[in-house]
């Protein structure tokens, strides 16, 4: 407010425990968070969420900890001591609306009139403390326009390393605060000039490093270009945000192997970045794919040749175009490229919802040659019956012809059956079948032993059978 801009959001503090702000709101809080605990305040169907955090206070070191990484943040303190215990000396400003007033414990309104970031205390003890505080650095330099006090920007050089040691989920959403903040240039500028970005994206650090002046300048063109369509609104997803970052060193190691698979190439060197920086599944793959299939959309290019149909509908297809767009800007082609894509994707899309009434044509035609030819089905599946019914004598075969008693065997033995195979009308008689089924079964071992048999047993007396 002092810098005459709107605020993003309002940031609750107050001296009241997370299970205290619970029993004041008891329908609408939600208490979260494992490292310290921080209340939720659902308003409008959840469409509206303030969050609380409670003062807190530095935590104590025990007697001979030599690490100064923060692990345990769970220390209630006063609104003085929540103060202090702040990274950033502008940072610690607080607005009391009850006497509407401004409450300065670390003289944050000298240096925010001064545009200048410094840290409370002293700052190489403050960023080996928490080395995501060097990430905040950046991304109050580049929003604000602010410059880093020469003190606090040695210690950012000093301390770089130790980024690795930092919880990967807290440096991901940092990264992609930066990006998505609409000064990523300005900020990652600063990184690479306090050597942060050999720890934070070795992959990124290594290309500035080694690549071209031409290929770095259209690195920092494509962050540039970033900026200024995320300053007219746009909302691009993380794989572009984080695309943006390293389309370039894989075009870069593309050129240095130029027979090996793209997509290969992007999956060798991302797969182990998405894994460092824990990625979500589904943003690692599309990161990997959008970076794999940029050559795609460039004119002439020397690949094997592709089918274009594959490429649109692929699920990640918007989210490569979007990047190509950022790389199109950058390095100066032809817009008109990216229109004859979003062309071929309204004609795609146009194709595909016209297929489901193509293909219900079809089908109905079809029905319909099916129905006018009844008869015809008829006289092969009666065919099929009779050249079943005579293969289906036999011992090995009564199984099947167990199976086959059903269907009408003898319909010339019967009138009725014989005048209903003139009509095409299957009719059973069960006494017919039932003739059929024992002639059938006459000859075969299991019947002649159960004759013998019952034969035996008639001629023996029946005293004889009982003893």
């Amino acid at each position: 407010m002092f810098l005459d801009r709107t605020p993003k959001d309002y940031d609750i503090a107050t001296g009241a425990r997370p299970q205290q702000v619970k029993r004041s709101f008891p329908r609408n809080c939600r208490i979260i968070g494992r490292r310290f605990k921080l209340a939720h305040l659902h308003f409008h169907d959840n469409n509206k969420i303030l969050e609380v955090s409670t003062f807190r206070r530095s935590p104590q070191l025990g007697e001979g900890d030599e690490d100064l990484l923060i692990t345990r943040d769970n220390e209630f303190g006063t609104a003085e001591e929540d103060a202090l215990r702040r990274d950033f000396t502008v940072n610690a400003l607080f607005l009391d609306p009850t006497r509407d007033c401004i409450l300065d414990y670390a003289n944050g309104l000298e240096d925010l009139r001064a545009h200048t970031i410094r840290t409370i205390g002293d700052p190489l003890v403050r960023f080996r403390e928490d080395p995501v505080r060097m990430l905040r650095a950046a991304k109050f330099a580049g929003r604000l326009d602010f410059s880093i006090e020469p003190k606090t920007l040695a210690a950012m050089a000093e301390a770089a390393p130790d980024l690795v040691r930092s919880a990967p989920p807290r440096v991901l959403e940092e990264i992609l605060r930066l990006l998505r903040g609409g000064h990523a240039l300005d900020s990652f500028q600063l990184l690479r000039d306090v050597g942060a970005l050999k720890s934070l994206l070795p992959i990124v650090g290594e290309f500035l490093g080694s690549a071209p002046q031409e290929e770095r300048v259209s690195f920092w063109r494509l962050l540039e270009a970033l900026d200024h369509r995320v300053s007219e609104g746009w909302e691009p997803t993380n794989a572009v945000l984080l695309g943006a970052l390293f389309t370039r060193p894989v075009s870069a190691l593309l050129a240095q192997q130029p027979r090996r698979s793209p997509s290969t190439l992007a999956e060798e060197l991302l797969g182990p970045l998405s894994q460092t920086l824990r990625l979500p599944r589904r943003d690692a793959g599309c990161l990997k794919r959008i970076c794999g299939v940029q050559h795609r959309f460039e004119p002439g290019s020397t690949q094997k040749r592709y089918r274009a149909s594959t490429l649109l509908r692929s699920p990640y297809f918007q989210e490569a175009l979007d990047l190509f767009e950022l790389r199109a800007t950058a390095e100066g082609l032809d817009q008109n490229l990216v229109e004859q894509w979003r062309d071929r994707e309204r004609g795609d899309q146009d194709s595909e919802a016209s297929a489901p009434a193509t293909r219900s044509r079809k089908r109905s035609s079809t029905t319909d040659d099916a129905q006018d030819e009844p008869a015809n089905a008829s006289d092969d599946d009666a065919t099929t019956e009779q050249t079943m019914s005579a293969e289906d004598s036999g011992p090995r075969t009564r199984r099947k012809a167990s199976k086959s008693r059903r269907r009408p065997r003898a319909a010339s033995t019967a009138p009725e059956a014989a005048g209903a195979q003139e009509a095409d009308i299957p009719t059973f008689d069960r006494a017919t079948d039932e003739a059929a089924t024992n002639e059938e079964d006459a000859d075969t071992p299991t019947r002649r032993r159960r004759r013998r048999r019952r034969r035996s047993n008639a001629d023996t007396p029946a005293s004889d059978r009982a003893s």
